[in-house]
């Protein structure tokens, strides 16, 4: 007797995640979905325009998205997206694959080998760096408090974890400063 062999989806990347969570809220352009990522995942998480729009009519021929063409009067005519069964499944699947190991971190590996710069390089990339995080860290606490942890739990996590991401990377800069002074 013979079996039919398990469907198993193809192993998708996590920007391919992004892309297809972020659709299952409903039909989006590509246009609208770069909207959306500036406001929402695109402070952990953001892929190229070039690499967005050219993602999604891949998705659309393995079947995970499905695309329709929507005609607007005064303006050329746009596509849109909507996220199919197999699309849910495979975002299910993607998000339950183990993270690298080691995530490649390009800051770390030249602070690490800060030795070999010229001096001043590796100071002026941490403050660089504490400025950045200062800034996240208040453009994360303006948007808490449109948050409602009730309604939206997990961007309300991600949120959190954002905050305290950037406070640990300020304190990490302030702490590496003082050492350099010391030398």
């Amino acid at each position: 007797m013979r079996t039919k062999p398990a469907q198993t989806i193809e192993q998708i990347t996590l920007t391919e995640c992004a892309v297809l969570g972020l659709l299952t809220s409903g039909e989006q352009s590509g246009y609208d979905l770069l909207k959306r990522i500036e406001g929402g995942v695109g402070f952990f998480w953001t892929p190229a325009k070039s690499q967005l729009y050219a993602l999604l009519p891949k998705l659309v021929e393995r079947g995970l998205l499905k695309a329709r063409r929507v005609e607007q009067d005064k303006r050329p005519d746009k596509t849109v997206y909507r996220v199919t069964p197999a699309g849910r499944r495979a975002l299910r699947e993607g998000l339950m694959q183990p993270s690298p190991a080691v995530d490649r971190n390009s800051f770390e590996l030249r602070v690490f080998f800060g030795e070999h710069l010229p001096p001043g390089v590796v100071r002026r990339m941490i403050e660089a760096r504490r400025d950045s995080q200062r800034a996240h860290l208040a453009t994360l606490e303006e948007i808490e408090p449109t948050v409602d942890p009730k309604t939206e739990l997990y961007p309300y996590l991600t949120l959190l974890d954002g905050k305290e991401s950037a406070k640990a990377a300020i304190r990490w800069a302030e702490q590496a400063l003082e050492l350099l002074d010391e030398q």
